[in-house]
């Protein structure tokens, strides 16, 4: 036994247990009960007393590198009882709770400062072919899939929030190059992982089966720009119901038309919780490995056209999210993306 060292962590032991979080004052007994070391850290067992007749308890102090005094901040007890026949398993647990305590902090920390990176990302008017393309290439955390079609009769794009703005006219671009009417499939790409969990990170109409090779920033006509300066209009869109779609300009006429019947014949009704909730809830039903319990992504048809769009969650939800369209090496448009998640952010 290194006898500085364990004088070193005996003085540590009181001083925690003395915070007034803890016993509030030093113990009335402490005694040294044995030592461990773990992760080729040393670490040191005592027991002690609150009071004069009370039971013996636990407590843990360390870890310690070689002849160091100073430990690595793993103090604690429970306050459990002290049990000779159990005290080395007993504070090896205590010292990997701790431990797996600061490593979710210290994760949720870089989670936290991703996300504002994210808030960036999103709002950036470059793209790097790269990042995307990555998405795309199925992984342990990373799937694709395509989740849907969408009819443009008239082959111009209006990107916007379905929920908050699309039936309103309002934050809902139409794209200022049209595509050849048709109809076109969407893909997802998707990103899981314990912390932020299941997330669509990129969602892109594509209208031709080639690969991107570059992205340029989508710019939508003057009239339906989210709004414009003398400088020119502003890209994107803004997202205030955490989801977006792709539609056809006509589609969006008539997607405002089922609305302002629905609203009509329901007069106290919310068209999420009281229509859409349950198409995303059967989402999910159907394909519970790729999105959240009550579903990422739907393809609806306006019911008495036919005509359909696809609406997809916005990543992290609310914000505003620009659109890019992707040339092949044809210079042709071959996709229309939205970033919506750069997963590289979180898996570092």
């Amino acid at each position: 036994m290194n006898e500085k060292q364990s004088i070193a962590a005996k003085k540590a032991m009181v001083e925690w247990l003395s915070h007034p979080d803890e016993l509030g004052k030093s113990p009335s007994k402490i005694e040294h009960a044995g030592e461990f070391d773990l992760y080729d850290m040393h670490y040191y067992i005592f027991k002690f007393k609150k009071g004069l007749f009370g039971d013996w308890l636990l407590g843990v102090c360390g870890g310690y590198e070689e002849e160091s005094l100073d430990h690595c901040g793993h103090v604690f007890s429970d306050m459990k009882k002290y049990d000779e026949r159990s005290a080395v398993r007993d504070a090896v647990e205590i010292v990997e709770n701790i431990r797996a305590y600061w490593m979710n902090q210290a994760h949720m920390q870089k989670v936290q400062e991703s996300f504002k990176e994210n808030l960036k990302y999103i709002s950036q008017t470059e793209l790097d072919v790269d990042i995307i393309r990555s998405q795309f290439v199925k992984t342990e955390n990373r799937f694709f899939l395509n989740v849907g079609e969408v009819d443009l009769p008239t082959g111009n794009i209006v990107v916007a929030d379905p929920l908050a703005y699309l039936g309103t006219g309002r934050f809902s671009p139409v794209m200022n190059i049209t595509v050849l009417p048709g109809t076109y499939p969407v893909q997802v790409s998707i990103y899981r992982d314990d912390y932020v969990g299941i997330r669509m990170c990129t969602a892109r109409l594509k209208v031709k089966d080639s690969e991107a090779v570059r992205y340029e920033l989508a710019v939508p006509t003057e009239e339906t720009a989210s709004a414009k300066s003398a400088d020119g209009v502003l890209s994107g869109f803004a997202v205030d119901a955490g989801m977006i779609s792709f539609c056809d300009v006509q589609v969006e006429e008539e997607y405002r038309q089922f609305l302002s019947e629905f609203h009509s014949k329901n007069k106290d009704a919310n068209h999420y919780d009281d229509y859409f909730a349950a198409l995303f809830a059967d989402s999910f039903n159907k394909l519970p490995a790729y999105q959240r319990e009550g579903g990422d992504f739907i393809e609806w048809a306006v019911p008495k056209t036919g005509n359909r769009m696809v609406m997809v969650a916005s990543g992290f939800g609310d914000g505003f999210y620009q659109c890019f369209f992707g040339y092949d090496d044809e210079d042709e448009i071959c996709e229309l993306t939205v970033p919506l998640i750069n997963p590289n952010l979180f898996e570092e």
